[in-house]
Protein backbone atom coordinates (compact mmCIF):
# COMPACT_ATOMS: atom_id res chain seq x y z
CA UNK A 1 0.00 0.00 0.00
CA UNK A 2 1.28 3.43 -0.88
CA UNK A 3 0.83 4.73 2.67
CA UNK A 4 2.78 7.94 2.15
CA UNK A 5 0.89 9.00 -0.96
CA UNK A 6 -2.38 8.14 0.77
CA UNK A 7 -1.37 10.20 3.80
CA UNK A 8 -0.74 13.16 1.51
CA UNK A 9 -4.26 12.78 0.08
CA UNK A 10 -5.77 12.40 3.56
CA UNK A 11 -4.06 15.56 4.87
CA UNK A 12 -4.12 18.13 2.03
CA UNK A 13 -4.01 20.94 4.58
CA UNK A 14 -0.33 20.16 5.21
CA UNK A 15 0.66 21.10 1.66
CA UNK A 16 1.64 24.78 1.70
CA UNK A 17 0.85 24.91 5.43
CA UNK A 18 2.28 28.36 6.01
CA UNK A 19 3.05 31.54 4.14
CA UNK A 20 6.80 31.81 4.28
CA UNK A 21 7.16 35.54 3.86
CA UNK A 22 4.03 36.74 5.69
CA UNK A 23 1.05 38.40 4.08
CA UNK A 24 2.12 41.90 5.17
CA UNK A 25 5.68 41.66 3.84
CA UNK A 26 6.77 44.01 1.13
CA UNK A 27 8.26 42.86 -2.15
CA UNK A 28 11.69 43.83 -0.81
CA UNK A 29 11.23 41.60 2.26
CA UNK A 30 10.05 38.73 0.08
CA UNK A 31 13.25 38.98 -1.93
CA UNK A 32 15.28 38.99 1.28
CA UNK A 33 13.37 35.93 2.50
CA UNK A 34 14.13 34.16 -0.78
CA UNK A 35 17.88 34.74 -0.41
CA UNK A 36 17.83 33.69 3.24
CA UNK A 37 16.15 30.42 2.28
CA UNK A 38 18.64 29.91 -0.57
CA UNK A 39 21.42 30.32 1.97
CA UNK A 40 19.86 27.68 4.23
CA UNK A 41 19.60 25.26 1.30
CA UNK A 42 23.25 25.87 0.44
CA UNK A 43 24.13 25.17 4.06
CA UNK A 44 22.30 21.84 3.87
CA UNK A 45 24.02 21.01 0.57
CA UNK A 46 27.39 21.50 2.27
CA UNK A 47 26.38 18.91 4.86
CA UNK A 48 25.76 21.25 7.76
CA UNK A 49 23.03 20.35 10.21
CA UNK A 50 19.78 22.25 10.58
CA UNK A 51 18.19 23.21 13.88
CA UNK A 52 15.85 20.29 14.39
CA UNK A 53 13.00 19.12 16.56
CA UNK A 54 13.79 16.95 19.64
CA UNK A 55 13.00 13.77 17.66
CA UNK A 56 15.71 14.42 15.07
CA UNK A 57 17.60 11.30 16.18
CA UNK A 58 14.55 9.17 15.42
CA UNK A 59 14.36 10.80 12.00
CA UNK A 60 17.97 9.80 11.37
CA UNK A 61 16.98 6.20 12.11
CA UNK A 62 14.16 6.45 9.56
CA UNK A 63 16.55 7.72 6.90
CA UNK A 64 19.03 4.94 7.72
CA UNK A 65 16.26 2.33 7.51
CA UNK A 66 15.14 3.59 4.11
CA UNK A 67 18.70 3.60 2.77
CA UNK A 68 19.30 0.02 3.94
CA UNK A 69 15.91 -1.12 2.64
CA UNK A 70 16.50 0.50 -0.74
CA UNK A 71 19.90 -1.22 -1.09
CA UNK A 72 18.58 -4.67 -0.25
CA UNK A 73 15.39 -4.38 -2.33
CA UNK A 74 17.42 -3.23 -5.32
CA UNK A 75 19.61 -6.35 -5.06
CA UNK A 76 16.59 -8.59 -4.51
CA UNK A 77 14.76 -7.09 -7.47
CA UNK A 78 17.73 -7.64 -9.79
CA UNK A 79 18.11 -11.33 -8.83
CA UNK A 80 14.38 -12.08 -8.66
CA UNK A 81 13.51 -10.42 -11.97
CA UNK A 82 16.35 -12.37 -13.59
CA UNK A 83 14.80 -15.63 -12.36
CA UNK A 84 11.40 -14.56 -13.71
CA UNK A 85 12.84 -13.63 -17.10
CA UNK A 86 14.55 -17.04 -17.38
CA UNK A 87 11.16 -18.59 -18.13
CA UNK A 88 10.58 -16.10 -20.94
CA UNK A 89 13.99 -16.78 -22.49
CA UNK A 90 13.52 -20.53 -22.06
CA UNK A 91 10.14 -20.34 -23.80
CA UNK A 92 11.72 -18.57 -26.79
CA UNK A 93 14.57 -21.09 -27.03
CA UNK A 94 12.20 -24.06 -26.71
CA UNK A 95 10.04 -22.67 -29.49
CA UNK A 96 13.04 -22.27 -31.79
CA UNK A 97 14.23 -25.80 -30.98
CA UNK A 98 10.79 -27.20 -31.74
CA UNK A 99 10.61 -25.39 -35.07
CA UNK A 100 14.02 -26.66 -36.15
CA UNK A 101 13.20 -30.22 -35.11
CA UNK A 102 9.88 -30.08 -36.95
CA UNK A 103 11.67 -28.87 -40.09
CA UNK A 104 14.24 -31.64 -39.72
CA UNK A 105 11.44 -34.19 -39.36
CA UNK A 106 9.98 -33.04 -42.69
CA UNK A 107 13.24 -33.86 -44.49
CA UNK A 108 13.08 -37.49 -43.38
CA UNK A 109 10.42 -39.39 -41.48
CA UNK A 110 10.99 -43.15 -41.13
CA UNK A 111 7.40 -43.62 -40.00
CA UNK A 112 6.09 -42.55 -43.43
CA UNK A 113 8.00 -45.13 -45.44
CA UNK A 114 5.84 -47.42 -47.61
CA UNK A 115 5.01 -50.92 -46.55
CA UNK A 116 6.95 -52.18 -49.59
CA UNK A 117 10.08 -50.38 -48.38
CA UNK A 118 9.50 -51.81 -44.95
CA UNK A 119 9.25 -55.32 -46.41
CA UNK A 120 12.47 -54.86 -48.40
CA UNK A 121 14.28 -53.53 -45.37
CA UNK A 122 12.94 -56.39 -43.33
CA UNK A 123 14.19 -58.95 -45.85
CA UNK A 124 17.60 -57.31 -46.10
CA UNK A 125 18.12 -56.99 -42.40
CA UNK A 126 15.80 -58.86 -40.09
CA UNK A 127 17.74 -57.55 -37.15
CA UNK A 128 16.54 -53.96 -37.78
CA UNK A 129 13.81 -52.96 -35.36
CA UNK A 130 11.81 -49.79 -34.95
CA UNK A 131 13.51 -47.26 -32.64
CA UNK A 132 12.20 -47.11 -29.10
CA UNK A 133 12.99 -43.40 -28.98
CA UNK A 134 10.26 -40.89 -29.93
CA UNK A 135 10.27 -39.48 -33.44
CA UNK A 136 11.58 -35.99 -34.24
CA UNK A 137 7.97 -34.96 -34.84
CA UNK A 138 7.03 -36.07 -31.35
CA UNK A 139 10.08 -34.35 -29.85
CA UNK A 140 9.27 -31.11 -31.69
CA UNK A 141 5.73 -31.17 -30.30
CA UNK A 142 7.05 -31.78 -26.78
CA UNK A 143 9.31 -28.75 -27.12
CA UNK A 144 6.28 -26.78 -28.27
CA UNK A 145 4.50 -27.84 -25.09
CA UNK A 146 7.53 -26.88 -22.98
CA UNK A 147 7.67 -23.50 -24.71
CA UNK A 148 3.98 -22.85 -24.04
CA UNK A 149 4.24 -23.87 -20.38
CA UNK A 150 7.28 -21.62 -19.81
CA UNK A 151 5.47 -18.69 -21.46
CA UNK A 152 2.44 -19.09 -19.19
CA UNK A 153 4.79 -19.56 -16.23
CA UNK A 154 6.48 -16.24 -17.10
CA UNK A 155 3.13 -14.43 -17.33
CA UNK A 156 2.03 -15.86 -13.98
CA UNK A 157 5.37 -15.00 -12.37
CA UNK A 158 5.26 -11.47 -13.76
CA UNK A 159 1.84 -10.82 -12.24
CA UNK A 160 2.63 -12.41 -8.86
CA UNK A 161 6.33 -11.55 -8.49
CA UNK A 162 7.67 -8.93 -10.90
CA UNK A 163 4.83 -6.43 -10.56
CA UNK A 164 4.73 -6.60 -6.72
CA UNK A 165 8.48 -6.05 -6.44
CA UNK A 166 8.20 -3.04 -8.78
CA UNK A 167 5.39 -1.75 -6.54
CA UNK A 168 7.61 -2.10 -3.47
CA UNK A 169 10.32 -0.06 -5.21
CA UNK A 170 7.74 2.62 -6.07
CA UNK A 171 6.60 2.69 -2.44
CA UNK A 172 10.19 3.26 -1.32
CA UNK A 173 10.35 6.23 -3.69
CA UNK A 174 7.12 7.55 -2.15
CA UNK A 175 8.69 7.22 1.30
CA UNK A 176 11.74 9.13 0.06
CA UNK A 177 9.44 11.85 -1.24
CA UNK A 178 7.75 12.07 2.16
CA UNK A 179 11.17 12.57 3.76
CA UNK A 180 11.92 15.31 1.25
CA UNK A 181 8.66 17.10 2.09
CA UNK A 182 9.56 16.90 5.76
CA UNK A 183 13.03 18.29 4.94
CA UNK A 184 11.35 21.20 3.12
CA UNK A 185 9.42 22.03 6.30
CA UNK A 186 12.66 21.89 8.28
CA UNK A 187 14.30 24.29 5.81
CA UNK A 188 11.33 26.66 6.10
CA UNK A 189 11.59 26.61 9.89
CA UNK A 190 15.33 27.27 9.76
CA UNK A 191 14.78 30.07 7.27
CA UNK A 192 12.65 31.92 9.80
CA UNK A 193 15.20 31.26 12.55
CA UNK A 194 17.91 32.80 10.38
CA UNK A 195 15.60 35.65 9.49
CA UNK A 196 15.06 36.31 13.21
CA UNK A 197 18.83 36.44 13.77
CA UNK A 198 19.29 38.83 10.83
CA UNK A 199 16.52 41.18 12.00
CA UNK A 200 17.75 41.10 15.60
CA UNK A 201 21.21 42.12 14.36
CA UNK A 202 19.67 44.91 12.25
CA UNK A 203 17.59 46.09 15.20
CA UNK A 204 20.66 46.20 17.47
CA UNK A 205 22.54 48.32 14.89
CA UNK A 206 19.59 50.70 14.56
CA UNK A 207 19.22 51.04 18.32
CA UNK A 208 22.94 51.76 18.67
CA UNK A 209 22.78 54.30 15.85
CA UNK A 210 19.74 55.95 17.38
CA UNK A 211 21.42 56.10 20.79
CA UNK A 212 24.45 57.93 19.41
CA UNK A 213 22.63 60.05 16.86
CA UNK A 214 18.85 60.16 17.27
CA UNK A 215 16.91 60.76 14.08
CA UNK A 216 13.27 60.41 13.11
CA UNK A 217 14.20 58.23 10.14
CA UNK A 218 16.14 55.85 12.36
CA UNK A 219 13.27 55.62 14.82
CA UNK A 220 10.89 54.74 11.97
CA UNK A 221 13.31 52.07 10.83
CA UNK A 222 13.42 50.65 14.36
CA UNK A 223 9.63 50.41 14.50
CA UNK A 224 9.49 48.79 11.05
CA UNK A 225 12.28 46.31 11.88
CA UNK A 226 10.64 45.41 15.21
CA UNK A 227 7.40 44.72 13.36
CA UNK A 228 9.22 42.47 10.89
CA UNK A 229 10.97 40.71 13.77
CA UNK A 230 7.62 40.04 15.45
CA UNK A 231 6.30 38.61 12.20
CA UNK A 232 9.34 36.33 11.90
CA UNK A 233 8.89 35.11 15.48
CA UNK A 234 5.25 34.36 14.83
CA UNK A 235 6.02 32.65 11.52
CA UNK A 236 8.77 30.54 13.10
CA UNK A 237 6.30 29.20 15.66
CA UNK A 238 3.84 28.30 12.91
CA UNK A 239 6.64 26.68 10.90
CA UNK A 240 7.78 24.67 13.93
CA UNK A 241 4.22 23.47 14.56
CA UNK A 242 3.97 22.41 10.91
CA UNK A 243 7.33 20.63 11.09
CA UNK A 244 6.35 18.74 14.24
CA UNK A 245 2.99 17.75 12.75
CA UNK A 246 4.58 16.48 9.53
CA UNK A 247 7.26 14.65 11.52
CA UNK A 248 4.77 12.80 13.73
CA UNK A 249 2.65 11.89 10.72
CA UNK A 250 5.72 10.55 8.94
CA UNK A 251 6.61 8.39 11.96
CA UNK A 252 3.09 6.91 11.99
CA UNK A 253 3.16 6.21 8.27
CA UNK A 254 6.67 4.73 8.52
CA UNK A 255 5.49 2.22 11.12
CA UNK A 256 2.71 1.09 8.76
CA UNK A 257 5.15 1.12 5.86
CA UNK A 258 7.54 -1.29 7.59
CA UNK A 259 4.71 -3.74 8.31
CA UNK A 260 3.44 -3.42 4.73
CA UNK A 261 6.84 -4.04 3.13
CA UNK A 262 7.46 -7.08 5.33
CA UNK A 263 4.06 -8.60 4.46
CA UNK A 264 4.44 -7.89 0.73
CA UNK A 265 7.93 -9.42 0.59
CA UNK A 266 6.75 -12.58 2.34
CA UNK A 267 3.75 -12.98 0.04
CA UNK A 268 5.87 -12.27 -3.03
CA UNK A 269 8.26 -15.16 -2.40
CA UNK A 270 5.51 -17.53 -1.29
CA UNK A 271 3.76 -16.84 -4.60
CA UNK A 272 7.05 -17.34 -6.41
CA UNK A 273 7.44 -20.74 -4.76
CA UNK A 274 3.89 -21.73 -5.70
CA UNK A 275 4.51 -20.86 -9.33
CA UNK A 276 7.72 -22.91 -9.33
CA UNK A 277 6.01 -25.94 -7.81
CA UNK A 278 2.97 -25.83 -10.10
CA UNK A 279 4.82 -25.39 -13.37
CA UNK A 280 7.70 -27.67 -12.42
CA UNK A 281 5.18 -30.51 -12.24
CA UNK A 282 3.86 -29.66 -15.67
CA UNK A 283 7.35 -29.39 -17.12
CA UNK A 284 8.34 -32.74 -15.58
CA UNK A 285 5.40 -34.41 -17.32
CA UNK A 286 6.52 -33.07 -20.70
CA UNK A 287 10.19 -33.96 -20.18
CA UNK A 288 9.22 -37.52 -19.17
CA UNK A 289 7.52 -37.95 -22.53
CA UNK A 290 10.96 -37.85 -24.13
CA UNK A 291 12.11 -40.88 -22.19
CA UNK A 292 11.73 -44.26 -23.94
CA UNK A 293 9.45 -45.61 -21.22
CA UNK A 294 7.81 -42.30 -20.45
CA UNK A 295 5.32 -42.38 -23.30
CA UNK A 296 3.88 -39.11 -24.58
CA UNK A 297 1.65 -37.42 -27.05
CA UNK A 298 3.66 -34.20 -27.34
CA UNK A 299 0.50 -32.27 -26.57
CA UNK A 300 0.24 -28.87 -24.97
CA UNK A 301 -1.18 -29.39 -21.48
CA UNK A 302 -0.65 -25.96 -19.93
CA UNK A 303 -2.22 -25.62 -16.52
CA UNK A 304 -2.56 -29.36 -15.86
CA UNK A 305 -0.37 -31.90 -14.15
CA UNK A 306 0.27 -35.40 -15.36
CA UNK A 307 -0.48 -37.09 -18.67
CA UNK A 308 -0.99 -40.51 -20.16
CA UNK A 309 1.34 -42.32 -22.53
CA UNK A 310 0.25 -42.20 -26.18
CA UNK A 311 2.10 -43.55 -29.22
CA UNK A 312 3.81 -41.30 -31.77
CA UNK A 313 0.89 -41.46 -34.22
CA UNK A 314 -1.42 -39.48 -31.92
CA UNK A 315 0.08 -35.97 -31.87
CA UNK A 316 -1.34 -32.74 -30.56
CA UNK A 317 -2.47 -30.50 -33.43
CA UNK A 318 -2.09 -27.49 -31.13
CA UNK A 319 1.56 -28.28 -30.55
CA UNK A 320 2.12 -28.78 -34.27
CA UNK A 321 0.65 -25.34 -34.97
CA UNK A 322 3.23 -23.81 -32.62
CA UNK A 323 5.94 -25.13 -34.89
CA UNK A 324 4.57 -23.41 -37.99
Amino acid sequence: AEVFEQAKKDHPEMEGFISEDGSTSSAKEKVKHFFVKAGIKAKVARGKDLEETPDAAQMDEVEQYLSTLETHVKALAKATLYLVDVSKDTSTNMHELGQSLFGLHQTYDPDTTTSEEDDNNSNNNNSNTKSKNPSLKTISNIFASLSAINKVKYDDNYAKVSKPIHDIQDNIKAARLALKRRKDHAITYNTFLQQIKNRQATLEKLNHKNATSPQATTENQIVSTQQLLDESNKASKVALAALEKVTQRLFREMDRFKVSVDAEMRLLYVNHARVQVDYSRQLDVEWNKLLPNGGGDGGVRVGGTGGSGVNDGVLSKEAEMLMI
